[in-house]
């Protein structure tokens, strides 16, 4: 073997040429690296198909109905609305839609593929959203195995807001004005022209379009700080982005919307108090279904970014301590704005974490994190959460009505109640729950009492509909508004259901998975009462069951490691919509067809979710049905041994 010399600082050394097989060795295999490619690349590529499942879930969002009629008035009346052509109750207030261009995108794309065709759109705006934030990551310059950790974590965190939504346009534009700032600020190229466009379009599609502002102002006084000179193309455009918030059909009135928000943040608001997307993250109370992994997620990178933000504290710009600053407050005070807060800090995430010279760390991420086998590793871990995802375990192990699957979720939206109405010519004045106003917008005529428009709601109506929740509150606003029909989710208004049990003026006649009809009792007497036999025989089920009932409460309780595993293959089945019903017929004490529904829903999940025996054990409790109540209580506490209300009704029973 020859040697080869070479001179270096005028020393002459000497190279010896390693064997073929060390270079063989030392080359990475073609299985850790398939086509050439780094395998962090694929890790990456699956953080955007489980970001891409996510959004695959079926259109269950309140405030849907009301954005798709709104889409629907704007095209056929050819104008824009200027008071609330929707509820009964508040028809002189000033409505300014500042969401009609969302609205008439998602009214045609509805027109032209159906409830489907929303769903895949969807999928493609909150795509869009994180490739805007990819794109920055890309400027950064982090490597793929960087940007894929800090995507994944950012997709946990946000996935929860993955509904059919207006918001999901501010992420798309804030990320993009980002990008363009952040052009400017690398100087790579100046495309500041764009601020106006994104501008114009933010404030014609989103209410939270003040964001905008507060991101350019950011770079202002950053620009004052750093700079030795003022950079008059930033101030130039900057000013003209904010001017070009007046082109909207409002004007000045609309240009100011942005502030009617801010009362949302306020502890003593009435939204805040009672809406689960306006709580804190750090402090959500008992009343409001916990997203575990969201949380966790979302408070793990938020101690990780105030970590780095520390640990590269002297090379950090002050925009940059500005946007951390405010968006970390946005999201603290309120869970819909964690993804604001991931999609605008992300990159700045990345560049702090490059900049950690740290000589250990870099040893530990060259050795363990950067290598083929962590990203194989991660793919795995992935394609374990995407298939609990797709079966909807993943949901329903946190107790969330989300369900994987495209488009419109019946046992959500009211749909079949709705249509009953339509269909019978039931037009006279209804009295609703907040949560079905939005389809009722959309597929009734008429008007209704309320849905989710906070900003034009009001507080007091809001107040007065929330207090109808306690003991004799519906009393109040039936002598209120004298309406001919009551439509609402049993599940969210159970005081009203024991209410009704006091009016005798009142008839049911309508109940599916999703809602309930009552009629007073001189209006549409054409219409018969609700016939239960045939409500359960739609359903396969009837009232004889009490013989089967032991048998079927008896079985064991599978085991928790065969249904964690089934949860990667299987479809999870929870039918909350035949609970909601089982619960409705029992806060009516009609135990007959509460129990067949119940016994039904432990039937169809298997046995697998301890909900569905404790609520049954309520409803036996309350039939004196003890031997029955006492069996599903044991089982809720075999899943639950600190369930106390399990353990208290045991007590009361004699049960030690």
């Amino acid at each position: 073997m020859k040697k080869k010399t070479h001179s270096t600082h005028g020393r002459t050394t000497k190279a010896v040429i390693e064997p073929k097989s060390a270079q063989v060795n030392s080359s990475p295999s073609r299985f850790s690296r398939p086509f050439g490619i780094d395998p962090w690349v694929y890790a990456l590529a699956s953080s955007f198909f489980l970001l891409a499942l996510f959004a695959a879930r079926y259109l269950s969002d309140t405030d849907l109905g009301y954005h798709l009629k709104g889409g629907q008035w704007i095209l056929e009346n050819r104008r824009f609305p200027s008071t609330d052509v929707y509820t009964y109750t508040r028809s002189s207030a000033d409505y300014l839609d500042l969401h009609w261009l969302y609205q008439v995108l998602i009214y045609s794309m509805y027109r032209v593929g159906g409830y489907t065709s929303l769903s895949l759109l969807n999928i493609v705006l909150v795509a869009l959203a994180f490739s805007l934030t990819l794109k920055r990551f890309h400027m950064t310059g982090a490597p793929s195995w960087m940007c894929a950790l800090l995507l994944l974590v950012a997709v946990l965190s946000c996935e929860l807001r993955f509904h059919m939504r207006p918001e999901i346009l501010t992420w798309i534009l804030m990320s993009l004005m980002l990008y363009v700032l952040e052009i400017r600020s690398s100087q790579k190229r100046n495309v500041l022209f764009l601020l106006p466009l994104i501008q114009v379009i933010w404030t014609n599609s989103e209410g939270l379009f003040g964001i905008g502002w507060g991101v350019m102002g950011f770079y202002l006084v950053s620009d004052l700080v750093h700079s030795s000179k003022i950079n008059k193309p930033l101030w130039r455009y900057s000013l003209l982005a904010v001017a070009s918030s007046l082109l909207n059909p409002y004007v000045f009135r609309g240009a100011l919307l942005p502030f009617t928000y801010l009362a949302t943040l306020d502890a003593a608001s009435p939204f805040k108090q009672s809406i689960a997307e306006f709580q804190s993250p750090w402090s959500m109370g008992s009343r409001f279904t916990t997203p575990e992994l969201t949380l966790l997620s979302y408070k793990l990178y938020f101690f990780f970014l105030l970590f780095l933000l520390a640990s590269t504290f002297r090379k950090r710009k002050l925009h940059e301590f500005l946007l951390v600053g405010v968006f970390s407050y946005l999201s603290a005070t309120t869970l819909r704005n964690i993804p604001l807060f991931m999609l605008a800090t992300l990159p700045l995430a990345a560049t702090s974490w490059k900049e950690l010279n740290w000589d250990w760390l870099k040893r530990f991420q060259s050795s363990t994190v950067s290598k083929p086998a962590a990203a194989w590793i991660f793919i795995l871990i992935l394609l374990g959460v995407a298939s609990r995802t797709v079966t909807s375990a993943q949901y329903v192990s946190e107790g969330r009505l989300d369900r994987f699957g495209l488009g419109l979720d019946g046992e959500t939206q009211p749909v079949h109640a709705a249509e009953f109405l339509v269909r019978n010519q039931l037009e006279g004045r209804i009295l609703n729950q907040v949560n079905t106003g939005g389809w009722l917008d959309w597929r009734r005529p008429g008007q209704v009492l309320i849905d989710g428009r906070t900003e034009v709601m009001g507080e007091e109506l809001w107040v007065e509909n929330m207090a109808s929740l306690n003991p004799g509150g519906l009393h109040g606003l039936i002598a209120k508004y004298q309406p001919d029909i009551l439509f609402f989710n049993p599940a969210t208004a159970r005081q009203w259901i024991l209410d009704l049990n006091k009016l005798p003026d009142w008839r049911l006649v309508y109940l599916d998975e999703a809602a309930c009809v009552f009629l007073r009792k001189d209006y549409a007497p054409q219409i018969p009462p609700l016939d239960e036999d045939r409500l359960l025989a739609e359903r396969g089920l009837s009232k004889d069951v009490s013989e089967n009932a032991l048998s079927l409460l008896r079985e064991p309780a599978p085991q928790a490691w065969k249904s964690f595993g089934e949860s990667f293959y299987r479809p999870a089945v929870h039918p909350n919509g035949l609970q909601r019903m089982a619960v409705f017929f029992h806060y009516r004490g009609d135990f007959q067809m509460s129990e067949p529904l119940f016994l039904e829903c432990i039937r169809r999940s298997r046995g697998v979710y301890y909900d569905f025996y404790f609520n049954a054990g309520l409803m036996y409790y309350s039939s004196l049905q003890y031997d029955k109540c006492r069996i599903c209580m044991q089982r809720v506490l075999q899943d639950d041994p600190g369930n106390s209300g399990a353990r208290q009704i045991l007590e009361n029973l004699g049960v030690s």
